[in-house]
Order: C-alpha cells, then sequence, then structure tokens
C-alpha cells in the first residue's frame, strides 16, 4: 500500500508540473498573465486553493486572499 502511496504522489507531482508548464505556454502566447490571472485561471479550472497554491508555489493564505479579491471584483 505504501508503494501505491508514493506511486501516486510522483504523478501527481508529474501532473503539477505539467499544468504549470501549460499555464507558461498560456502566458506567452497571450499577454502576460500576473499571479493574480493565474490564480483565476486555475480556479476557472475547478482546482482548489490548495492545489493552486501547490502548481504556483504559493501559500494557501496568499491564493485564499488572492480569490477573494477575485471574486469581489467580478461582483
Amino acid at each position: 500500500m505504501a508503494k501505491q502511496t508514493t506511486e501516486n504522489e510522483e504523478i501527481l507531482k508529474r501532473l503539477n508540473v505539467l499544468i504549470a508548464l501549460n499555464l507558461q505556454s498560456l502566458s506567452k502566447r497571450r499577454e502576460e498573465l500576473d499571479t493574480r490571472g493565474q490564480i483565476a485561471f486555475l480556479s476557472s479550472l475547478k482546482l482548489k486553493a490548495n492545489e493552486i497554491a501547490e502548481i504556483l508555489g504559493k501559500t494557501s493564505n496568499h491564493v485564499n486572499k488572492e480569490l477573494f479579491y477575485i471574486r469581489k471584483d467580478n461582483k
């Protein structure tokens, strides 16, 4: 069971890397996305704040704060 957990963690790490690379590619093709734009984009993909934080290398508190302002601006 421990081996399967380790394999799942490795797969998750690799998926996070792919998401981050795709996000960078998107930024280069269009205008540069700031951190708030990246968070908004990942949130629109239904990712949770802790998942976004892990992908972007930010804290969950930072991502939650940005999500608050994103929602506030959309009202």
